[in-house]
């Protein structure tokens, strides 16, 4: 079949790089997933992509980037994810776009089409509660439906992310502003990371293995999944500067506690001078000005206490590692963590802060802290980092999820039957009693 031939009204076609990168980075459901870069990196490691575009009367209206995979039983999957970008207000041009696809995949023998729309579900709020007055795509589910797509629920999808806390930045003037926007806590340990003097790198190939060792330090420690070091070799190499921003928080060990001990000799100066001047005189605005000198000269002994364990031979230490994407309307922050034991120096909050003082000087939209959860209670897992990103002030954002269309309907039925008989069958061997041992 020829795709061409789907829609009449309609030419299917594919595109340059070029072609695609100047359609997705002005689409206004741009992603990182759906760009001519990230579209390099994944040809360098051996996928097999497509960029395909459709055109109407020549003005290319969807576009999209096409991931094919085959498992080890040759089942394949053609793949949209984040996509394809288009209206999906002009139901037309959704029919007609979803029937160029699955012709499409059904030319590249896949057995199954797969997409997900870089768009809402629910509007939600920094809570994570439901506003549909502001949007609401379920109308777009059903319509899906009634195309041929089973949509695959709503539930937290790790492999292709779908709920994510969001801040957007277009209207926010300048830095004050912006750090204005954060909670009260999340303003405190951003101002305590700037005064102590923790700074930021961009990691380069040379530098890699620094960024990597905390990265795959603070997952260990976390228990979140990160990448093979070559992942990142790759996406440097394949990828501009701009696009992959492999970000290290660091501290110079020796610098901030000669920095400490100053700001403790002085403050506690003023602390014996300040204790004489209320001895002689009485004075209760002298004794309320001690008590505020007092507990600065309590705050940098514990510092000091603090950091015993790190000597000056440390020399400058990477506390935390986060790999940032930068497309398009928006800066996501992929993941990353802290190292435990540098905890105090408040690292991912540098990160954040940083990079969010990245997207607003380069005119960035939005500020994505990417895959979120935890958001129903603090009982839940990665409540936590829910909550951390909060402080930054955003919202909840639900998208709308994955969709599967058969392609070749005997093969994926006979697929998904396979699959649910080795479910099942992993779940009886479960519950069978272990053999005794003589």
């Amino acid at each position: 079949m020829n795709p061409t031939q789907a829609a009449t009204a309609l030419e299917f076609g594919v595109l340059s790089d070029a072609e695609f990168e100047t359609f997705s980075v002005n689409h206004p459901q741009n992603s990182f997933i759906q760009s001519a870069d990230f579209t390099r990196f994944q040809r360098a490691r051996g996928q097999d992509v497509d960029l395909f575009g459709v055109r109407r009367n020549g003005e290319l209206v969807a576009a999209g980037k096409l991931n094919y995979t085959t498992n080890r039983f040759g089942y394949r999957v053609c793949e949209c994810a984040k996509g394809p970008l288009m209206d999906y207000t002009d139901s037309a041009l959704v029919s007609d776009v979803v029937g160029l696809l699955k012709g499409r995949a059904a030319d590249r023998k896949a057995a199954e089409l797969r997409i997900s729309p870089n768009l809402p579900y629910i509007a939600r709020d920094a809570d994570g509660a439901e506003h549909p007055e502001i949007a609401d795509n379920r109308p777009l589910v059903a319509e899906l439906a009634g195309l041929g797509f089973s949509h695959q629920g709503p539930d937290m999808n790790f492999a292709n992310v779908n709920w994510m806390f969001i801040k957007k930045l277009d209207g926010i003037k300048d830095a004050e502003e912006l750090i204005m926007g954060t909670s009260y806590r999340t303003r405190k340990a951003i101002r305590k990371a700037e005064k102590n003097g923790v700074f930021l790198e961009q990691a380069t190939l040379e530098t890699l293995d620094e960024f990597y060792d905390a990265l795959s330090t603070a997952g260990d420690e976390k228990g979140f999944i990160y990448r093979e070091r070559e992942y990142y070799e790759q996406l440097l190499r394949t990828t501009s500067a701009e696009f992959t921003k492999l970000m290290m928080a660091k501290i110079d060990i020796p610098a901030y506690r000669k920095s400490i001990t100053e700001r403790l000799e002085a403050e506690s100066a003023s602390a014996a001078e300040l204790r004489r001047e209320v001895e002689e005189t009485g004075s209760k605005k002298k004794a309320n000005r001690l008590k505020v000198v007092q507990d600065l000269v309590d705050s940098y002994e514990r510092s000091l206490k603090d950091i015993e364990r790190f000597p000056d031979s440390v020399g400058v230490a990477t506390v935390a590692a986060i790999h940032f994407v930068c497309f398009g309307d928006e800066v996501t922050c992929v993941i990353g963590g802290t190292k435990q034991d540098y905890i105090y120096f408040n690292g991912a909050t540098s990160l954040y802060w940083g990079m969010m003082l990245h997207a607003l000087e380069k005119g960035y939209k939005r500020y994505n802290f990417y895959g979120t959860f935890g958001i129903q209670g603090q009982d839940e897992e990665g409540h936590g980092g829910y909550e951390f990103k909060k402080g930054f002030g955003g919202d909840v954002v639900q998208l709308v999820g994955d969709f599967v269309m058969p392609v070749r309907p005997l093969v994926y039925r006979a697929n998904h039957l396979g699959r649910a008989a080795l479910a099942a069958a992993r779940t009886l061997l479960g519950k069978l009693p272990l053999k005794r041992q003589a």
